[in-house]
């Protein structure tokens, strides 16, 4: 089976596919947080038992106010940790950070404060019996009712393990090893070197999406060139096979 995937087309009319993450992973994540949440909770109602004791109240209205604010302190405290954490972390806890998950919009952006608390307080509707689940298990991309209401997906982040850095805009300047010839490059031209020209003159993007612009860039032109499956090009690192194709399309078409 294929993952569901969440395809966004950005400002520069580039689209980028977001595999959605599962619900196997989504749970780990979640209680992963929930470890840490219980033991931060666990923390703060203890030093305020303790505070409650050293001021010495007593009486029946006394120990019910002790006990409204523990637990208003305890379910608010639940909510708050996810939301104040996705608004401020680009959509990632340390239970999604751990996993290779993140919140996003549904046009792939950050979510925000707002998003974040929509998507939190609706666990009250997740949670209860088990509607959260029910509704991700046939809903594709594994929304939940929360990730529905605030227009938002958990998504996988693509790691960077096979990512050799890149000269990227220095390229552009001077003249690193352009590598062995690459087959096919005879069916691109002046339209595909302007595009390559473009990416690699943005140095300002962040690493994680110039990464999945170089992937996706990188399978559309495969096709292009008519590479087979089997093309050492392949398995290149998108960046490196980009910056080689430039070099050499570049010398092809006595361009710069």
């Amino acid at each position: 089976m294929l993952p569901d995937v969440l395809k966004v087309r950005t400002a520069d009319n580039v689209q980028i596919g977001y595999v959605a993450a599962g619900i196997p992973s989504r749970l780990m994540a979640f209680l992963v947080d929930l470890l840490i949440n219980a033991a931060v909770l666990f923390v703060a109602a203890v030093g305020a038992a303790a505070l409650y004791s050293a001021l010495g109240s007593s009486g029946g209205v006394a120990e019910a106010v002790a006990l409204t604010v523990f637990s208003l302190m305890l379910v608010l405290g639940h909510f708050f940790y996810f939301a104040i954490l996705e608004a401020t972390s680009a959509g990632r806890t340390p239970g999604k950070r751990a996993l290779g998950l993140r919140v996003v919009r549904v046009d792939g952006s950050a979510p925000g404060l707002g998003e974040s608390l929509v998507r939190n307080i609706a666990r009250l509707v997740d949670y209860t019996l088990g509607i959260g689940l029910f509704v991700a298990f046939f809903q594709p991309q594994s929304r939940r009712v929360g990730d529905l209401l605030a227009g938002t997906v958990v998504i996988r982040e693509r790691t960077a393990a096979a990512h050799v850095p890149a000269v990227m805009a220095p390229v552009l300047l001077r003249a690193p090893d352009s590598g062995p010839p690459i087959d096919g490059i005879e069916h691109l031209g002046a339209h595909e070197h302007g595009v390559l020209r473009a990416f690699l003159s943005r140095p300002g993007l962040p690493p994680e999406q110039r990464a999945r612009i170089a992937h996706d860039m990188s399978v559309k032109l495969f096709e292009r060139m008519h590479l087979p499956p089997s093309a050492p090009e392949r398995i290149w690192p998108p960046e490196l096979f980009i910056e080689r194709l430039y070099l050499q399309l570049s010398a092809r078409l006595g361009l710069s």
